[in-house]
């Protein structure tokens, strides 16, 4: 498969994707900073817990619309919607204004309409690909996802404290640009053709549907799992970053005479993210080549236990080497980990109810999020100290899901060699 052989809206978005992510990202991730520097702590744990409500009622939303009026349609309303709401915000932090409140009622906006855009995107994707080469397109995805993560944490670092105003203009024309090219160069990919139902009583909405998907045992698991991990991810912009703002002085980065980079704890916050995002594009290849030869169980407890270890010692660590050398042991424990838990989704999701359930497992982001802003909130109330043995029992908690979802499914595999075998023998 080749780039030039792609649907030309897989190319496009490609490209705005790139944008929109890099934009975002220089922000999105200093917002729990931004807010606790303007009304403190605790308020600022409701917030970010309010705002992932609205994100994911944006997703749900957005998910079941675009089913029923296409893709296009929703995509470009969502990024005007979203270029309002950031030119808006820009407003609120501007030269002439300082409202952190009026901020947050419009971020709820924000958040909406982003959230909206998340699954019909995706669903755009799928919509003008193949089994054959959705392998290929996704790995694009994720490196142009990744790689513009990386840069943004950087440069979002060095500007958030004296270029908020421009970094949120900055968001807003890259939403009214995609919006555009949107409209002008993408085809809508999804016309509903109406079909009549075999059972005319049966209800067919979204409630059922994904009544279904929540009453198997091992998917549930498997979605409890992946929060209680993934929200140790999500500390370090909720938490970990508000506790490096706190704790790490202004600093040099080395103590070797020609090195002369200083260091403070908002900066911090943006290398640990950018050294993650950099290790996974370019050492997943070779941790998947070191462990090719171990078996599902041993990565998951050698991974995990890295992962949850190194989240547990940012809490005791000032030292920015230190740090850094910690995050490089969390980025291994993460690329260990994370290719079980896809192959686990894709083994659990039936053919025929494929998408719910992977509608319903990108919302383990979203939870995993406001368990990491509940962290905020219950910070102001224990010590440090306590937050990483919270950290510690999260992890312990993922691990032990983890291993009973492998076990289980291993189990139904081999029920169903079991089952083959006596086919093929009665025969």
């Amino acid at each position: 498969m080749k780039f030039k052989e792609l649907h030309r809206n897989v190319k496009i978005r490609l490209i705005t994707q790139f944008f929109t992510r890099f934009s975002n990202m220089m922000v999105l991730p200093f917002l729990a900073v931004y807010f606790a520097q303007k009304v403190g702590e605790v308020v600022t744990g409701l917030m970010v817990i309010s705002l992932i409500g609205f994100g994911i009622a944006g997703g749900i939303i957005g998910g079941f619309s675009s089913d029923r009026i296409g893709r296009k349609r929703l995509m470009v309303w969502s990024e005007v919607g979203a270029a309002i709401a950031f030119l808006a915000i820009a407003c609120m932090n501007s030269p002439w204004f300082d409202a952190p409140y009026a901020t947050f009622g419009i971020f709820i906006v924000a958040m909406f309409f982003g959230g909206v855009i998340g699954p019909v995107s995706q669903a755009m994707v799928l919509d003008v690909t193949f089994s054959e080469n959705r392998r290929y397109v996704f790995t694009l995805l994720y490196w142009v996802g990744n790689m513009a993560s990386a840069i943004a944490g950087v440069v979002g670092a060095l500007l958030f404290q004296h270029y908020l105003f421009q970094l949120f203009l900055s968001i807003s024309a890259v939403s009214l640009l995609s919006a555009i090219i949107t409209q002008l160069f993408i085809t809508e990919s999804y016309i509903k053709t109406p079909i009549k139902p075999s059972n005319p009583e049966a209800k067919d909405n979204m409630w059922t549907n994904y009544k279904t998907v929540f009453g198997d045992r091992i998917f549930v698991m498997l979605l409890f799992a992946a929060i209680l991990v993934l929200s140790l991810e999500e500390q370090l912009t909720n938490f970990l970053g508000l506790h490096f703002v706190h704790t790490i002085e202004t600093q040099k980065l080395s103590n070797i005479p020609s090195i002369n980079v200083q260091i403070d704890g908002l900066l911090m916050i943006g290398i640990l993210r950018s050294e993650n995002t950099f290790l996974v594009v370019f050492a997943a290849s070779f941790i998947t080549w070191f462990i090719k030869r171990w078996s599902n169980h041993t990565v998951l407890v050698v991974g995990l236990i890295s992962y949850t270890v190194g989240y547990a010692l940012f809490i005791f660590v000032s030292s920015p080497l230190i740090l850094i050398g910690l995050m490089a042991i969390v980025t291994i424990g993460e690329l260990m980990y994370i290719p079980i838990k896809q192959s686990m989704l894709a083994d659990l999701a039936p053919e025929d109810k494929r998408s719910s359930y992977l509608a319903a497992f990108q919302f383990t982001g979203y939870i995993a999020m406001l368990v990491a802003a509940l962290g905020v909130v219950i910070s102001g109330l224990i010590p440090a100290w306590a937050m990483g043995v919270k950290y510690v029992v999260l992890g312990s908690l993922g691990l032990i899901l983890f291993l009973k979802v492998n076990k289980n499914l291993l189990l139904n595999k081999q029920k169903i060699k079991e089952e083959q075998t006596e086919r093929v023998e009665h025969f």
